[in-house]
């Protein structure tokens, strides 16, 4: 049985969220201009779309993007993700006035 220490197993658990919220904030600012699939954002990042993937799942469950209908990139129909527009402090949808 191996015992870690906190020397070796620590500081690169710190270092993966950090790498991981990183990696979010690039995405996230990719949806925003415009880039609305896994393999488009794939392919301007550089990152696997594994990476990509789990990148959104947790930009998704932040409530920060969502899947809405679709889009056709590279000739295939590909799930269309779109950031989700957060409203001011204290200001209600329009739906409520």
């Amino acid at each position: 049985m191996t015992n870690y220490s906190y020397a070796t197993s620590l500081p690169p658990y710190q270092e993966g969220a950090i790498i991981k919220k990183r990696q979010q904030d690039e995405l996230l600012a990719f949806i925003i201009k415009g880039a609305n699939n896994l393999l488009q954002l794939a392919q301007l990042t550089g990152l696997p779309q594994s990476t990509v993937s789990g990148r959104i799942s947790d930009l998704i469950e932040e409530n920060k993007i969502e899947y809405f209908g679709f889009t056709v990139y590279a000739d295939r129909k590909r799930k269309k993700i779109v950031a989700i527009k957060k409203l001011p402090e204290g200001k209600q949808s329009e739906l409520f006035n």
